[in-house]
């Protein structure tokens, strides 16, 4: 069962709620989804990082609010922890891009490695990266993990609706973890149309503000928790 842990449940500029970005801890082995901007400092304040020995970095796209504070881990991994972190290469351009982006943090190669997603193992279930849309000028990708229960698809940011309609119906589908906003913008997804497809399965993050936030717990949905320890 994929239970997922949050240091941060907002969208770009919900400052109050941190930026999205998940985690799954497996006895040795960490698994970082997107790395917001405090993500090093929230990881180590509840203690993820004890007896971790290999660091996982998942990033759905490139916006900041899901890669600002990449560097500062990489840095932190390397001469804090002694962790050669390792980031799953979506695509080969993808990647591509993401080497220009921490050239431009100042992070060289050495500091970390790309692995294809294949080749992540933690909670004994494995990982594919799937292309979605979001905006014109960025590559972004879901992520879907499969363990002996079923799958389990989180959604990074999407604007593509119909996608999480069809895996909330999918039988196969054990959880979908779905960001929310009060309109779509072309970019997101509209909490109106998640309230037509709301379910147990259905578990929302990356909320716009605090208000959509407590509206959805109001209306009964299941929401993201931050989660204030290990």
């Amino acid at each position: 069962m994929i239970d997922l842990k949050f240091i941060g449940i907002g969208g770009a500029y919900a400052l109050t709620l941190g930026g999205n970005c998940a985690y799954l801890k497996d006895k040795d082995s960490l698994l970082l989804i997107d790395c917001c901007e405090d993500a090093a400092l929230k990881l180590k304040d509840r203690n993820v990082f004890y007896n971790i020995k290999n660091i996982t970095i998942a990033i759905t796209h490139t916006h900041s609010d899901h890669v600002a504070g990449i560097g500062t881990l990489i840095w932190y991994s390397n001469f804090l922890l002694g962790i050669k972190p390792k980031i799953i290469k979506n695509s080969q351009s993808f990647e591509l891009h993401m080497r220009k982006l921490l050239q431009m943090l100042g992070v060289e190669d050495k500091f970390f490695e790309f692995i294809e997603p294949s080749n992540v193992n933690v909670k004994e279930c494995t990982l594919e990266m799937i292309p979605t849309k979001h905006t014109p000028i960025l590559e972004s990708f879901g992520i879907m993990f499969s363990d002996s229960d079923g799958k389990y698809y989180y959604s990074g940011d999407t604007n593509d609706f119909e996608s999480i309609k069809n895996l909330v119906g999918d039988t196969q589908i054990k959880k979908v973890y779905c960001e929310a906003s009060w309109e779509s913008y072309n970019a997101h997804i509209a909490y109106q149309n998640l309230k037509n497809i709301k379910c147990d399965k259905l578990v929302l993050m990356h909320f716009e503000d605090d208000k959509l936030y407590k509206l959805a717990q109001d209306d009964g949905f299941n929401v993201a928790q931050i989660s204030l320890s290990e």
